[in-house]
Order: structure tokens, then C-alpha cells, then sequence
């Protein structure tokens, strides 16, 4: 017991150290605090990501239907569907027509009943968009009257925007999904390919490591007084390992404070968002729960870590006390480990590259490492560089002279200050490189036309709607030109089908496949068709079936089809283009033979340089009224627009994260250049009272704070510049360009938070030089 009883007594004393020595800014304990407690924010965070997997696999079985032709037909089919989806002003909209087959048919999640026919229960967030007077064109389009809302447990986020509406007389040949027996029942999740967790592994690297890095220079804040205090207790006659204990007992104050503030910020901000959240919000606030057992790791790991941190850190004060209390000269500082995670980093980005039949774990788990080590290079070179930088240069005025100097007897102090930035910088600078060059390659790409495809079925009341549309497109002001064709699969067997597309003479001379032609001719284009077996020959029957299988249930499709006399193409003459890939080009009176109702119509429009707003709005409810499942792609942006308003939207978050970071570490200096000036209190007076110039000790004090931001700065860029070259140039063959906007406002970042970090510890300054310092005991 008297062993406990001791060991008890020492951390308590390491405690009283912490926070009852009246001699100790409390803004060192508050600012580890903060510090501690946003690295386990960022952790715990990170830690509730296998939940919000798990729960978003959950949110998506809960209402997957099985796709009808990948299973036979079910003789208790539950419920039928269709897919209804549409695109708004650049926004999605997903949506199902239901159609249940049976009283007790199963709901999906987020459902309490099934809308009738001409009924929607839509999110709230598609709600909140009809809702809207500028969506007039939207509420036109879509098949219902908004009688409901599906529940949260429904969605897959807060922000979608789908929708239920009711269906009527689908069939298992009509319908494209279907429920058997209950939702979900056929759901496996997706297995993401090797390259997007790769790209996840190295962002959790590069968000973890500069929180690791912020958390170990947190917990060795003032530790140049810390180590004076313990190595005065080691010289009373205080045993190493009872100097150790101490030493814990004051590195749990500051770590147990920081553990219980992540915590507190992580539970205010759930029940925050969990109030007040918005469609805004990406994420339900509810999924993001962190699993048990990294949460224990993280809340027992992290006082344990800094434990870690402190007990390394006292080797000098424990062996060499006298060294500690004199405030001797500190032992030079070595390069090679700071080397060494540098040059093993970058060889291994390169050796990564190589073709060696890597496997894939390997080759990940190397990539990973290597990003790693460049990353950890800086915080370790950092200390060596600014040690020789105040050794060296001597030379400058008085204000130059004092600063180097202080930085010579405290460089790891000074380093550790900012090495957390030092990390975080490389990593802006690396992304910010590679989003630069994706915008210089958006604006060196080749204006084109704006243009806008449509892709959809004809509706089988017999009318051709292809004609139809073109019509109607061509009247819509700001479309310069439209062109179309059908598209059709002809079999003749269960071993022999083609394709083909069924176009005017007009677009097969333009796309130069036959110069000649003539309505009523048929062409063979075997050289690029997409088919199986053997290609069409003059005077065969073929069926006609519909593009991607034949279904009985469509109307026209089985009908026969005699192939007339066929005429060559020319496709060496002409470019690849949306005909090649057809093994027959049927002009219109040829194909008086084949039904309208299963061919597929395709469209493509070419848009004027201006033009009038909402009008791919009006292209889609066109489509909509005309064919059935009719989709308009949105590639009328084909411009540098919609990429460059995206690559500036990723550009203004990475500079709001430098801001954040900028200003944690801003603080970590302002508390350190303040206990720097408590602790040469009696020095500053001296010099005050032999006449020394105010204006002389500010420069210094500025100094103290520029000279190691400086050179962080001067490392992070090229770093992060060769890092982003490195990893860009894995999958990319140009170089690419330094984003200098970016890396100027990192820069004017880190200038203002030391001229703000300077303005603020003048009044300490002013006040340490007064005659009263000259009698600090």
C-alpha cells in the first residue's frame, strides 16, 4: 500500500504542477485543452465512419428493388415498379412508380402507405424545391400531386431529392423492378474498387497525421519550463522514476481536459445538428456515432500517447539536470531522421509507380506509407533547419541578433510551435497543386459547341415521336440545329442479332457514311457493327426485337422483317461517329417494315452561345410528354463553366481549413511568446533600464514568431508542391502548374497571424520591461 500511496502522491504533485503553481499561465492548460480536444474531435469524427457505412447500407436495402431481368418471373410478386428519374437545374432527382400486387405487400422504409395513381410522397427537400415559384417546369414534369413525405429512415440523406409515385397496370414484362417477398431481399453492398480505397486511405493520412503532429506539439508546450521544474525536483534528491511520475501526473491534467473537451464538442455538436438540422446537411446527424471500440482507443490512447510524449521528452531533465536548470546551450540537433523520412518517401512514390506486377494490398499499403513519410519529413526537418538558420546568421541588427538567438537556445520550442502547420500547408499545397492544373487543363480546353443528347423509347401509342420532338426542338429559341434516329436489334436466331439504326438520308451523308444516298436504301456496315454472329444479307427474314432483349409484352416487337437489297458504307472515308457502331443503316422508307413502338429513339442538339433560361427545363418536359423513360443528358455545360465554379468551390473550402489550422497554431504561439517573455522577465528589465529601445524588443519578439513560420512556409510549399507532383503524375502524364493564388494566401495566412501574434504580447512586453521585472525572484 505505501507503494500505491506514493505513487498516488506523485501524481497529484505532477497535478498541483499542472494547475496550482501560481507562476503558470493559465493559457498553457486552456490552450492544450483546446488543442487535445479538437485532435479527439477530428478522431472521433473519423471513428463514426464504419457507422454511417453500416447505416447508409441499412437506409439503401431498406428499399431496393431487384431488377426484373435478372432473376424469372415470381408467381407472388409483391410489388412492381418502375424508374422515374429526371434532372432539375443540374440537380437529380431520383424516383419509383409502385404499383403493389397484393393487399399485404410490403412498404418501403420511410413509406406508411403506397401513393394512388397521380400521387407523389417526395423527401422534404424535393418538397422544399416544388415548393419554390421558379419550379413551375419541374411540377409539370413529374407524375403526381405531392400528397406526403417520406420519413428520414427512407433516405439515404437529408439532402436527396426522390420521390414515390403510384402506377397502375405493369406487368412482370413491364416493369423494370420488382419485390417478391420484401425490400432488400436481393441488396448486397458495393465493393469499391482498389483505387477508391486508396484515394481513402491517403486522405485519412493526410487528415490524421497534421492531428497527431497538433496534439504531440500541444502536449510540449512550455516544456523548456517544465523540464527546468522537474530537474530542480531530480537535484533535491527526487528519483528518476519518481521525476517520470510527477511528470505524468502533469501531462493527464492537460490530456484528461483536452479528452473530456472532444468529447463535449463532439456531443454539443450532434445535438446542434440534431436540432437544427437542414436539407443542407449531407450526412443524418444520428449516423454519425462512433464505434465502441476505436472510441475506447481513442479516449484511453490519447492520455497514454501524451504520457508517451512527455516521459521522451525528460531524458535531459532525468540524466543531465544541471544542463536543464542552467539553461545551457542545447545539443545540436541531427538531420538525418527528418532526411531519411524524406528520401524513403519519395522513393517509395516512385518505386510505386514502376511496373512490377505489384498486388494491389502491397502496392496500396505503399503508396499510403510513402505519403506518409514525406508528410512526417517536414516536422522533423523543421528543428534542425531553424537551429542552423539562428546559428549561423549572426550578422543584422540588434533586434535580428536577440531573436536568432533565443530561436538558437529554444528551436524545438520555436518548431514544434509551428509544425502542425508545417504538415497541414504541405497537404493544401499538394491538393491545391492538383486542382490547379485540373483548371489549367479547363481552360486550355477547346471551346465546343454547347450541345444536349436525348436517349428514350417511342410511347407506343404509334405516333412517331421522333419526328415529333424534332419538331418541337427545332421551335425552342436557342437551339441552332437538331438531328435524330431510331434505334433498333434485329435477331435471326438465338446465335445472330444486329444492330441497327434507322436514320435520314440528310445525317447518314453529313456523317459521311454514304455520299450517294437515296431514301429507300439499305447499307451494310459490318465493319463496325455490334452484333453477334454472322451480319444481315439481302433477302433474309429478321425479327425485330427491342434494344438490350425482346418481351412479348411490347407492342411491334416479333414482328418480321425481310433485309432488301443491301449497299456498302464508306466508314474509312468517314469519322467515328454515333452510326459506326451500327451493323445495318436503314433509311426511313425501308424500314416501312418495322414497327414504331420498339425502336429507341436517339436525339442530339446543338445549343446557341446564349441562350434562354430554363431551356433544357423545356427540353426535359418535351421528352417527358413525348417518349417513354425519355433521359436528356446534361452536356450543356460542354464549356469550362460548371468545372471551374467546382474546382473554385474545393479551392475556397481547402483555404477555409488553412484559416482554421492558421489560427489554432496562431494561438499556440501567442501563449508561447508570452510565457517566453514571463520567463525572461528579469533579462527584458535589464534592458529596459540601461536604455534598450521598446521598438527594438517588438522587432525581436516578431522575429521570434516570423523567422519560424518563415521557414515552415519555405518547406511546406516545395513539399507539397513535389508531393502533389508525385502523386499527380501516377495517373497523369503533364506536370502540373503551382497554384500561386493559393499558395500566396497560405502565405498571407501565416503574415497575418504573426503580426497579429506580436500586436497582442506588446502589452506583456511593455509591461515585462518596466523596473518592477529587475526584482523576479
Amino acid at each position: 500500500m505505501s507503494r500505491i500511496r506514493t505513487w498516488t502522491a506523485d501524481l497529484v504533485l505532477g497535478a498541483r504542477l499542472a494547475v496550482g503553481d501560481r507562476n503558470t499561465p493559465w493559457g498553457r492548460l486552456a490552450l492544450m485543452t483546446v488543442g487535445i480536444g479538437i485532435g479527439v474531435l477530428v478522431l472521433l469524427i473519423s471513428a463514426s465512419l464504419p457507422t454511417w457505412m453500416e447505416r447508409h447500407a441499412e437506409r439503401t436495402a431498406g428499399r431496393h428493388m431487384e431488377l426484373t431481368y435478372e432473376t424469372e418471373p415470381a408467381a407472388s410478386t409483391a410489388v412492381l415498379g418502375l424508374h422515374d428519374s429526371t434532372t432539375f437545374r443540374g440537380q437529380r432527382i431520383t424516383g419509383r412508380l409502385l404499383q403493389p400486387q397484393r393487399p399485404d405487400a410490403p412498404l418501403p422504409t420511410g413509406l406508411d402507405h403506397y401513393p394512388a395513381v397521380g400521387e407523389l410522397i417526395v423527401s422534404p427537400a424535393l418538397a422544399e424545391l416544388l415548393a419554390r415559384p421558379d419550379s413551375a417546369l419541374l411540377r409539370e414534369r413529374l407524375p403526381g400531386t405531392v400528397t406526403g413525405t417520406i420519413g428520414d429512415d427512407g433516405l439515404l440523406t437529408p439532402a436527396e431529392l426522390h420521390y414515390y409515385g403510384g402506377a397502375s397496370g405493369l406487368t412482370e414484362q413491364a416493369a423494370s423492378i420488382r419485390v417478391v417477398d420484401h425490400f432488400g431481399e436481393t441488396y448486397r453492398p458495393p465493393s469499391y474498387g482498389e483505387s477508391t480505397w486508396l484515394l481513402v486511405l491517403i486522405g485519412a493520412c493526410a487528415l490524421l497525421l497534421p492531428v497527431v503532429v497538433f496534439v504531440i506539439s500541444t502536449t510540449r508546450l512550455a516544456e523548456a519550463a517544465r523540464q527546468r521544474r522537474l530537474a530542480a525536483l531530480r537535484l533535491v534528491g527526487a528519483s528518476a522514476w519518481q521525476v517520470r511520475r510527477i511528470a505524468s501526473g502533469e501531462a493527464l491534467v492537460g490530456a484528461s481536459t483536452g479528452v473530456l473537451a472532444g468529447w463535449a464538442l463532439f456531443l454539443a455538436g450532434h445535438l446542434a445538428f440534431s436540432r437544427f438540422e437542414t436539407s443542407f446537411v449531407s450526412v443524418f446527424v444520428s449516423d454519425i456515432t462512433p464505434v465502441w471500440w476505436p472510441a475506447v482507443l481513442i479516449t484511453a490512447g490519447v492520455p497514454a500517447l501524451t504520457v508517451l510524449i512527455s516521459l521522451a521528452a525528460l531524458r535531459g531533465a532525468v540524466h543531465d539536470p544541471l544542463r536543464s536548470v542552467r539553461q545551457a546551450t542545447p545539443i545540436r540537433r541531427r538531420l538525418w531522421p527528418g532526411a531519411a523520412a524524406l528520401v524513403l518517401g519519395i522513393a517509395g512514390l516512385v518505386v510505386s509507380r514502376m511496373p512490377l506486377g505489384w498486388d494491389s494490398n502491397v502496392w496500396g499499403a505503399l503508396v499510403v506509407l510513402a505519403v506518409a513519410l514525406v508528410l512526417l519529413s517536414v516536422p522533423l526537418l523543421l528543428p534542425w533547419i531553424v537551429e542552423n538558420v539562428a546559428r549561423r546568421w549572426h550578422a543584422g541588427p540588434l533586434a535580428w541578433q536577440l531573436a536568432l538567438r533565443r530561436l538558437h537556445l529554444t528551436s524545438g520550442t520555436a518548431a514544434r510551435s509551428v509544425s502542425a502547420i508545417a504538415v497541414v500547408v504541405t497537404g493544401i499545397i499538394a491538393l491545391q497543386t492538383m486542382v490547379a492544373s485540373l483548371e489549367q487543363q479547363v481552360a486550355e480546353h477547346p471551346s465546343e459547341p454547347r450541345t444536349a443528347s436525348i436517349s428514350g423509347r417511342e410511347d407506343g401509342s404509334g405516333r412517331d415521336g421522333l419526328q415529333q420532338l424534332r419538331t418541337e426542338l427545332a421551335a425552342l429559341p436557342g437551339v441552332v440545329a437538331v438531328s435524330g434516329h431510331h434505334q433498333i436489334t434485329l435477331q435471326a436466331g438465338p446465335d445472330r442479332s444486329t444492330y441497327a439504326v434507322i436514320a435520314d438520308c440528310d445525317l447518314i451523308t453529313r456523317l459521311g457514311m454514304a455520299p450517294d444516298c437515296r431514301d429507300g436504301d439499305t447499307f451494310a456496315a459490318s465493319a463496325g457493327s455490334d452484333g453477334e454472329g454472322e451480319p444481315p444479307r439481302t433477302g433474309e427474314t429478321w425479327t425485330v426485337g427491342w434494344p438490350g432483349g425482346s418481351s412479348a409484352e411490347t407492342p411491334g416487337a416479333g414482328a418480321s422483317w425481310t433485309v432488301p437489297p443491301l449497299r456498302p458504307t464508306q466508314p474509312r472515308n468517314a469519322e467515328r461517329n454515333m452510326l459506326t457502331p451500327a451493323g445495318l443503316l436503314i433509311t426511313p422508307a425501308a424500314a416501312t417494315g418495322i414497327p414504331l413502338e420498339p425502336r429507341n429513339v436517339d436525339i442530339r442538339i446543338e445549343l446557341a452561345a446564349t441562350t434562354p433560361q430554363d431551356l433544357v427545363e423545356r427540353i426535359r418536359n418535351l421528352v417527358e410528354a413525348t417518349l417513354e423513360q425519355g433521359e436528356v443528358s446534361d452536356t450543356v455545360a460542354a464549356g469550362p463553366v460548371v468545372p471551374t465554379a467546382t474546382l473554385q468551390l474545393v479551392k475556397t473550402g481547402l483555404l477555409a481549413g488553412a484559416l482554421v489550422v492558421f489560427s489554432l497554431i496562431g494561438c499556440s504561439l501567442l501563449v508561447t511568446a508570452v510565457e517566453q517573455i514571463h520567463e525572461r522577465a528579469r533579462p527584458m528589465a535589464v534592458l529596459g533600464a540601461v536604455g534598450a529601445k521598446r521598438s527594438t524588443l517588438v522587432w525581436s519578439a516578431f522575429l521570434q514568431n516570423a523567422v519560424p513560420m518563415l521557414l515552415a512556409t519555405a518547406i511546406a510549399v516545395p513539399a507539397g508542391y513535389g508531393l502533389g507532383v508525385l502523386i499527380y503524375v501516377t495517373d497523369f502524364a503533364e506536370i502540373p502548374a503551382l497554384d500561386l493564388p493559393g499558395t500566396a494566401a497560405v502565405l498571407a495566412f501565416a503574415a497575418v497571424s504573426v503580426l497579429v501574434v506580436t500586436a497582442l504580447t506588446a502589452p506583456t512586453l511593455s509591461k515585462a520591461m518596466n523596473s518592477d521585472g529587475l526584482h523576479v525572484e
